[in-house]
């Protein structure tokens, strides 16, 4: 069973789109910039860059995948390993879709923190939130200049977008909280990237770091401490770690979560590709992921 963006999205999100789209000369904007993007010159640096990850290159790696997409119900975009050392994931794309890993990243996290990392980021393309992404990633790099005619605009859009971005986040990190059954995962997530690998912060106790949630929201009680920290988020496409711990693990008590993460459980006695993961369908003899005979297939 799959479930459909609006069951999970986050408040924020929804709110931060709608006024993204209320922007003057947003949808021309919009429209400049699919004029002058080429999915091709991802295509070609990737190609050139990075290595593509798939059922018999860095199989390990890439198993994550097939599952994580057959949960939430969308097709495999392509998944590549990128060579750097600081930890990330990202999404970009519109009619070509890909997910980039770095190796920072893989180094950085155990099999069941990468695979919701990975269950993130097919969470921004079940939430239809790549495009947008891909712009407000682009306006950051290139600025106005990509919008020639409309570069008196480009800085509230950019803007508008930075912060709907934030907001996107939390509706990624319950996709992915439904693809594990838990936040716990998503939320071992957040300290790793706050405090350093696992070796340093595997013994975080996660009550006194939501706590520092809780004091961070007691500082935007004025109005002018809610100044500052507008200005100090204003330009991060994400949102605070903490905050982003605090709401995972609140939405993953409502029986909302329960309902729909239950839904989404795979049953165990399915047959599977040996190679990839990927679930068999009745009458077939191969595996539409990676073309393996299901005689090597197992259950």
């Amino acid at each position: 069973m799959h479930i459909a963006p609006n069951d999970f999205t986050h408040p924020t999100d929804e709110a931060a789109l709608d006024n993204l789209e209320s922007i003057p000369l947003f949808g021309e904007c919009s429209k400049a910039f699919l004029k002058v993007f080429a999915e091709e010159f991802f295509f070609g640096l990737n190609m050139a860059q990075k290595i593509r990850l798939g059922p018999l290159q860095l199989p390990k790696i890439y198993s994550h995948l097939p599952p994580i997409c057959e949960k939430l119900g969308i097709d495999l975009p392509e998944l590549y390993l990128e060579m750097n050392p600081a930890p990330n994931a990202y999404t970009y794309g519109d009619s070509k879709v890909f997910i980039t890993v770095t190796s920072g990243l893989v180094e950085f996290l155990d099999e069941e923190e990468l695979h919701a990392v990975i269950a993130h980021e097919c969470g921004h393309i079940v939430c239809r939130h790549v495009l947008c992404h891909t712009m407000a990633d682009m306006l950051t790099r290139i600025g106005s200049s990509i919008f020639g005619p409309f570069a008196a605009v480009s800085l509230p859009v950019q803007l508008a977008l930075t912060h709907w971005a934030r907001c996107s986040e939390l509706s990624a990190d319950r996709a992915a909280a439904l693809v594990m059954g838990s936040g716990d995962p998503i939320m071992r997530t957040m300290i790793r990237l706050a405090g350093g690998s696992r070796a340093i912060t595997q013994d975080v106790n996660l009550d006194l770091y939501l706590e520092q949630a809780v004091a961070y929201d007691a500082l935007r009680e004025t109005l002018w401490d809610r100044l500052l920290q507008g200005v100090a988020v204003m330009q991060q496409d994400h949102p605070f770690l903490a905050v982003r711990t605090r709401e995972i693990r609140d939405w993953c008590q409502t029986g909302r979560f329960v309902q729909m993460a239950e839904s989404l459980r795979v049953p165990p006695s399915g047959e599977r590709c040996a190679q990839c993961g990927s679930p068999r369908q009745p009458g077939w003899k191969f595996c539409s992921t990676c073309g393996r005979r299901f005689d090597a297939a197992v259950a």
